[in-house]
């Protein structure tokens, strides 16, 4: 990967919903990764379409980290919103 890819911007993930997206930017943000919410006001201006979603995007080079910081998340929460078995 040369320098210019490293520093290109690509999309991360598509989110169900904007705050879905700024959740997962601040998450990201709190590791350390550079990253950017787009699409999270289209649909204020252009009503519910399909396929117009919020999505997260980083650096090239932090792609492969944010994919993991992001499943390490989205673990944390899935295991926060289980109820608790031992009661």
């Amino acid at each position: 990967m040369t320098t210019n890819d490293a520093n290109e911007m690509v999309r991360l993930t598509s989110a169900a919903n904007p705050f879905e997206a700024h959740d997962w930017e601040h998450a990201l943000k709190d590791e350390g990764i550079r990253c950017q919410v787009l699409g999270d006001y289209l649909g204020g201006g252009l009503g519910n379409i399909p396929g117009m979603m919020a999505e997260v995007w980083v650096l090239a080079a932090d792609l492969e980290r944010a994919e993991a910081i992001l499943r390490e998340y989205e673990d944390r929460t899935e295991e926060v919103a289980q109820p608790d078995e031992t009661r």
